[in-house]
This record gives C-alpha cells, structure tokens and sequence, in this order.
C-alpha cells in the first residue's frame, strides 16, 4: 500500500551521532539503538524529552517511508501524541546508516537523546532521553530489499563480482543482526 503524504522540512530533525545501549530492564537485554539528535531548531522535541523524564510513556505513531524518487534514504515519521502533540521525521542515508536503520528494526525500539544530554551515548546516560517502540508496521520487507540493493552495490564497488558482493552482503547483515539481537548476560 502506498501512501502519499507531505512532510514540513521543519519536522526533519537532524541526526548527530548514534550508538547503543544495553540493559536488563529494556528489551530482555537486547541493544537499543540511540540517536543523538540536534533540537536546536525543534524546541518542541527537547520540551517532549524533557516532559517525559516526569510522565509515563506517551503515545506515538510509527511510519516508515521513502520520499518519491530517491532510493537512497528511508525516512521514520514518529507522531507523538501524548504528553504533547508532535511530529517529527527522521531521516537515514542507508549507505552510511543502514546498520542504524537494520538495528531499530530488530530491536523494536530506539532511544531520543538530545544533543543538550551529551554529544555521545555514554555522555547522557544519566540524561534525558525518551524510549520509542518502533513496532512492526509491514515495512521491513521494503526495507531489507533496499539494504540488501544498497550493499551489494557498495561491496561491487569495491571490486568484488556480483556472487562475490550477494555472497558478502548476507554475511554482513547476518553478522550485525547477530549483534544486534545478542542479549546481555546476567552480572
């Protein structure tokens, strides 16, 4: 199903760094991918964050899209609907972000940490930062074509002939997929 919708550009919110975090208390050990994002420009989004340190969860819509023309990216609008009304896209080059993108696939999830808690993930642990459920909403078919499209291309061009690149583009998904659902042991 296709759905056509327009995006305010000033609902982008750029993406500054990511990384992970693992605990026993979220998703049954698993990593949860973290995205440092800049709310310089969507204070909306740091008061959300903010509100959510003193609330419980609130509600938030998931949609995963690509914009017409442009196989590059893939976008995730998150539409938060409680404590506050908010929409927000994030967007991805899957070339330099598709480990990123694979990862909040597997762990359902994905951590908000704005730039104001710290530049890196171990900056803000103690920070503000809000947990999203990313559930399955039927994209990840869409997705792991385009991944898988997107690697083999990489690894072609690097040299390696089209069985060889099929042939390394599943051992690297298989590899970080590995990781990514490895789950912490108990201390």
């Amino acid at each position: 199903m296709k759905i056509i919708r327009d995006i305010s550009k000033s609902s982008v919110v750029p993406i500054v760094r990511d990384g992970a975090i693992a605990t026993h208390e979220i998703g049954e050990g698993r990593m949860v991918p973290v995205l440092i994002v800049d709310c310089s420009d969507n204070v909306e989004l740091l008061d959300l964050i903010y509100a959510h340190e003193e609330t419980p969860p609130g509600d938030v819509i998931v949609t995963w899209g690509i914009q017409k023309d442009d196989k590059n990216n893939v976008s995730l609008i998150l539409e938060f609907l409680k404590p506050s009304a908010l929409q927000i896209l994030l967007q991805f080059n899957i070339e330099l972000k598709g480990g990123v993108v694979d990862s909040i696939f597997h762990a359902n999830a994905l951590y908000l940490q704005p730039l104001e808690s710290g530049e890196r993930v171990i900056d803000g642990l103690d920070s503000a930062k809000i947990l999203v459920e990313v559930p399955d909403t039927g994209f990840f078919e869409t997705w792991d074509e385009l991944y898988t499209e997107k690697l083999i291309r990489v690894f072609k061009k690097s040299g390696l002939s089209r069985k060889e690149a099929n042939k390394a583009a599943k051992q690297h998904k298989d590899l970080l997929r590995g990781i990514w659902l490895r789950r912490m042991r108990n201390v």
